[in-house]
């Protein structure tokens, strides 16, 4: 039997064909947000925001929806959601606050030299050796141990469902799996191709069996079946066949770390930001308290000044993100960002007039929306934000031959060449060096805003260092501007990260006599085509929950 269902929303119009087991859908946009009361959750994929509503309608929490969400994104989203991959979470639950570290650690034979010594300049990025643990499934299982309210198999009716019977892709499924499936092996690829020759094209169905037997035994045993027995030799003998040096410790020793949240007053809201390993609460802090000292808000917002002052924040926020690592092998710096007299000497160095000049110059990083995000909140005041990595779009073209799992490509995160850029265009430190057991420096920005101890927003988005970037504007937006959330998700964005010294601006978002004036301030400009695709939820004025995805991808929004 075929049906059709029409799903009409404030923010997007849905038409869906269901099938006995699958549906594929196409998001339209529009400037005004999606509105409910008890839950709401946006993200990038319809059938994982939908998971994520119905396990709070069936009893769940937000912290249960949060997990339901993410397991069904491993299916159909795996090149930047798969269990390979790694994440942090902030959760904001019964008024407590904590930050989920799932971030993917370096194996036991890496050290300072291994990339130098390797035989490849590309070995941090392709391949085997690029393969730092993974921490997706153990992460959910311990967000779930700690905060879920509902049985741990109950979360995965869903991800089983549709890795078993299938889902149709998405034109983003096909764009990203087309453009990387030539750098796989053959073995790899078996797990993407409905045939011998073919990727499935936009509403073709795609299932992934291999990995549904894997997300069986991780619902029976728990992250045991991940990162012991029969997944774990799975995982390494595919880590090897390319090339990789993981071991069976190395899994088998991997555990995720709950750190407390970094704090910001701004524009009358607590913000609860992400720390170290993740460089994003630290520069977006310092980028919001400089467009205070600046008292940007009486600037015409989205004018020339505007866009200028923006561009020399960024840069000054951007400027010490070097000297950051994860806080279990180097002292971080917190003061250099946070301390008044640090922020003074940020400010010191903008003008109205004039674009600061970086010092040095690099190579132009590539464009890339690898990473999602998807943020969760309800009408309590509890609100969860959850970002998820591969790094590089399908991570390390390795996908284990027996369950299915595509393998990121987090090393490339790490200083695996001093003085010489990551695929983002990053120059990192040496407090980011590599060592065994160390987490890379990240930009994964998930963030909440609290106003009297209760959530009034969550947001996150997917981008490499835009991430902060584009966090960072939409809650200026917000929380100053106060624009809805939708407004304020598309609006244009620019981005600057001090290095290389270059103000990206959006495609088509800018006028000649705009970009122009940045040109005459000292501005070196290039064009991209998106600065971060950012997820976000408020309680608004009507105290109703109020959400919106970014136009710049795919995305969905739901609740009741």
């Amino acid at each position: 039997m075929i049906f059709t269902a029409y799903f009409f929303s404030a923010t997007s119009v849905f038409i869906t064909t269901f099938f006995s087991f699958s549906f594929y859908f196409t998001p339209h946009s529009y400037a005004v947000p999606f509105e409910s009361q008890k839950i709401m959750i946006t993200g990038p994929s319809q059938l994982a925001v939908e998971s994520g509503v119905q396990t709070f309608k069936n009893g769940g929490n937000i912290v249960d929806a949060a997990v339901s969400t993410a397991l069904v994104l491993a299916v159909t989203s795996p090149y930047f959601a798969a269990l390979g991959g790694g994440g942090f979470a902030l959760v904001h639950i019964d008024s407590q606050s904590e930050v989920l570290d799932f971030r993917e650690h370096a194996p036991a034979k890496t050290h300072p030299q291994y990339y130098i010594q390797a035989a490849s300049p590309k070995a941090s990025r392709l391949g085997g050796k690029a393969i730092g643990v993974p921490g997706i499934p153990y992460g959910l299982w311990e967000l779930h141990r700690k905060y879920g309210k509902l049985k741990w198999h109950k979360l995965f009716n869903s991800a089983l469902k549709y890795s078993k019977k299938g889902f149709r892709v998405s034109g983003e499924w096909y764009k990203h799996t087309s453009k990387n499936i030539e750098k796989m092996s053959p073995a790899s690829k078996k797990h993407l191709l409905i045939s011998q020759a073919a990727l499935p094209k936009p509403g073709q169905i795609q299932t992934q069996k291999a990995l549904f037997k894997a997300l069986k035994l991780f619902r029976k045993k728990g992250p045991k079946a991940f990162y012991e027995g029969r997944v774990a030799e799975d995982l390494v003998s595919s880590i090897s066949a390319a090339g990789g040096e993981m071991s069976l410790e190395d899994l088998k020793n991997y555990r995720p770390k709950w750190r407390k949240p970094l704090y910001e007053n701004f524009a009358g809201y607590k913000l609860m930001l992400m720390p170290p390993p993740s460089s994003g609460g630290l520069v977006i802090g310092a980028a919001l308290n400089l467009t205070q000292r600046l008292q940007l808000k009486k600037t015409e917002a989205r004018s020339l000044n505007e866009y200028h002052l923006l561009a020399e924040i960024m840069k000054q926020s951007f400027s010490k993100r070097h000297l950051l690592g994860d806080p279990a092998f180097h002292i971080n710096p917190i003061s250099e960002f946070t301390s008044d007299d640090s922020r003074k000497k940020f400010l010191k160095k903008i003008s109205s007039t004039k674009a600061f000049i970086v010092p040095s110059s690099m190579p132009i990083p590539q464009e890339s929306p690898e990473t999602t995000h998807f943020s969760v909140m309800d009408s309590k005041g509890n609100a969860l934000a959850m970002t998820l990595t591969l790094n590089g779009n399908y991570g390390s073209k390795v996908i284990s031959k027996k369950y299915g799992i595509a393998l990121n490509n987090q090393m490339d995160d790490f200083t695996t060449r001093p003085g010489q850029p990551n695929m983002f265009g990053l120059i990192q430190g040496k407090g980011n060096e590599v060592q065994a057991g160390k987490r890379p420096l990240s930009s994964m920005s998930p963030t909440l805003v609290l106003k009297n101890n209760k959530a009034v927003m969550s947001l996150g988005a997917p981008g490499g260092p835009r991430i902060i970037n584009g966090v960072f504007q939409v809650l200026y937006r917000t929380l100053v501007q106060d624009l809805n959330m939708d407004e304020a998700i598309q609006q244009p964005r620019i981005h600057h990260q001090y290095l290389p010294n270059v103000l990206f601006y959006e495609k088509n978002k800018f006028t000649p006599e705009t970009l122009n004036s940045l040109m005459k301030k000292g501005h070196k400009l290039k064009e991209i085509h998106g600065v971060a695709i950012v997820n976000g939820i408020r309680l608004n004025k009507k105290e109703f929950l109020e959400g919106a995805f970014d136009h710049r991808g795919e995305g969905y929004v739901s609740g009741y």
